[in-house]
């Protein structure tokens, strides 16, 4: 099993561990530890525990950027340097773990994924990578299983992409399903489309009213069409699905947690606790992060929640360093591929530049009174005029109470103008971008939704980091698999899966910036770069071995690295 420092065991709200001024001290609330003298003369005691050789050690520390060993001692890199300098460490109970020509780097980091997606796992998949065309679609609708409830259920729709370009209508999936109750939701988590069964099991009709920050569409003629877009008007609907719960839901997490310690990741950052099931989206997580776990775990919890977070006593900085929350998440828009996201110029053949969820002055409300209450802000925009619009909100918070060192994010910022980055590092934000946007949507965005000028722009990685901005790749899982080598490879290749064409050859990066991207600088993000995301004194060894170096492998076959090992806390992660 993988065990880690600092065990979650069953965390209280009112009595949890040391606040972000202790935990930002070092690791779990400790001096750091300063490196060692390899000379001195260790008693037993303090001998290493493990002592790693014989390979490429790429540490994403700038004072150190590569080491021929690292050595731990009690979940701790005590020591990074030459063998000679680090074998004076070792002694007779010493572990080694022999490299072999293998490449370690620190673990890997997915800044940005949802947890409570794994709701969705036994939902049908009508993702284009599934079913890659319009018929495809139906046919996997039509044969679809109800659920205990009698719903039907699929996931993982994206007609942006899926050939055909399939419009799911009100009277198309009356036909596919006539006499049962039928959701699809699209792989963006913003759109779902339902038939007439589901609009009267939910109780909507043409006279219901849209709820605050979603939208049931209408025809010209005032009809429902059967498209909801936004969480908000998905409310009604999945008030009558069955969501897992307790030891199931568990199962679930854990099944996540192990498929990205298989990935080379330690540690997840949730972009969204409590959008399932409000604060009992919490107490799930934390009865699953526990001593087991194989990743360490940060995450942001929901604007929409704010006021039960607050009744609960929480603050930023509850936690410990295994599970920890520091944020609050936020939104400003919809989806980009799926028409919502808010843009300056109408989408390409439309008139739609689609829309706010919120107005600028509900935003900036949300944003400055959680600034205020001293959380770091995450706040999803898409479109650039979203983009626009959360900065303004940063900008009026940051003056109306100055801090230092608050680290608040906007989240995916695609379509970033020059003069936003410019804002950006005047304010001291950072972006992080949804790469894998370039490889299934660049051609859709270029060709079909936004145009080349302003796919030229779309997660401008090379612009940013020449700004001066940290920035971190991250997977929004699952609207993108959880792989964090095929981030970075994305951002050092942009090739388009649809067609294999580069978009904006100006805007890829090096490998060691895409490295950093998926560790020191995500860490950074997660404000978790105290402990982990390179390989220094003081830090957890928090580690993955590759049977490859990304330095050196051609930019296509990154993705191809196979992980040999992930180590949390200096323990090897094996189920």
């Amino acid at each position: 099993m993988c065990g880690a420092c600092d065990p979650v065991s069953k965390l209280n709200p009112l009595k949890s561990s040391p606040g972000p001024a202790a935990a930002r001290s070092g690791p779990a609330g400790t001096t750091p530890v300063r490196q060692p003298d390899p000379t001195a003369d260790h008693h037993r005691n303090g001998d290493a525990e493990l002592l790693i050789t014989g390979g490429p050690i790429i540490t994403l520390d700038s004072n150190l950027p590569h080491a021929e060993a690292v050595a731990v001692r009690q979940g701790r890199i005590v020591a990074v340097g030459t063998v000679e300098e680090l074998e004076g460490l070792a002694g007779s109970k010493t572990e080694r773990l022999d490299l072999d020509g293998r490449t370690l780097l620190p673990g890997l980091i997915d800044p940005h994924m949802h947890s409570s997606m794994v709701q969705l796992n036994d939902w049908v998949d009508v993702s284009p990578m599934s079913t890659p065309g319009a018929d495809d679609v139906f046919a996997a609708l039509r044969g679809a299983p109800a659920t205990s409830t009698g719903w039907v259920l699929a996931q993982q729709f994206d007609p942006s992409i899926t050939e055909g370009h399939p419009v799911l209508t009100r009277e198309v999936l009356d036909r596919l399903v006539p006499d049962r109750p039928l959701l699809v939701l699209e792989s963006n988590g913003h759109i779902a489309y339902v038939n007439s069964a589901a609009l009267t099991r939910a109780g909507v009709d043409k006279n219901t009213p849209d709820p605050p920050a979603g939208r049931y569409t209408r025809d010209e003629h005032g009809e429902l069409t059967g498209r909801l877009e936004e969480s908000s008007a998905l409310g009604a609907f999945t008030k009558g699905i069955p969501f897992v719960t307790g030891d199931a839901a568990t199962a679930r997490i854990r099944d996540l947690l192990w498929h990205a310690a298989g990935k080379g990741v330690t540690m997840l950052h949730d972009c969204g606790i409590g959008s399932i099931d409000g604060t009992a989206d919490l107490a799930g997580l934390q009865a699953t992060i526990d001593t087991d776990s194989p990743v360490r775990y940060r995450g942001m919890l929901v604007s929409t929640a704010y006021d039960a977070w607050m009744e609960m006593g929480l603050h930023p900085g509850f936690g410990n360093d295994l599970f920890r929350v520091d944020g609050i998440k936020a939104w400003s828009d919809g989806s980009n591929q799926a028409g919502t996201g808010f843009q300056r110029e109408p989408y390409l053949g439309t008139e739609s530049r689609g829309s706010l969820n919120y107005s600028a002055q509900e935003l900036a409300r949300v944003v400055q009174r959680a600034h205020a209450d001293g959380w770091q802000l995450g706040v999803h925009a898409n479109g650039d005029a979203a983009i626009d619009t959360t900065i303004d909100a940063f900008e009026q918070a940051l003056k109306s109470h100055p801090r230092s060192d608050h680290r608040h994010r906007i989240e995916h910022c695609s379509v970033l103008h020059p003069e936003q980055i410019e804002r950006m590092a005047a304010l001291g934000l950072s972006p992080s971008f949804l790469i894998g946007h370039i490889r299934w949507w660049g051609k859709a965005f270029r060709d079909r939704l936004l145009g080349p000028e302003r796919s030229a722009i779309y997660d401008p990685c090379a612009s940013a980091l020449r700004a001066g901005l940290k920035i971190s790749l991250h997977s929004d899982w699952n609207v993108t698999p959880l792989e964090p080598l095929r981030y970075v490879q994305d951002a050092v290749t942009r090739i388009m899966a649809e067609g294999g064409e580069v978009l904006n050859a100006n805007e890829r990066i090096g490998v060691e910036a895409a490295l950093r991207a998926v560790t020191i600088d995500a860490a950074w993000q997660c404000r978790a770069d105290n402990i982990t995301g390179s390989i220094e004194s003081g830090k957890y060894a928090d580690l993955v071995l590759l049977e490859e170096n990304p330095l050196e492998v051609a930019p296509p076959q990154i993705e191809q690295i196979a992980v040999s090992q992930t180590l949390l806390a200096g323990k090897v992660c094996s189920r």
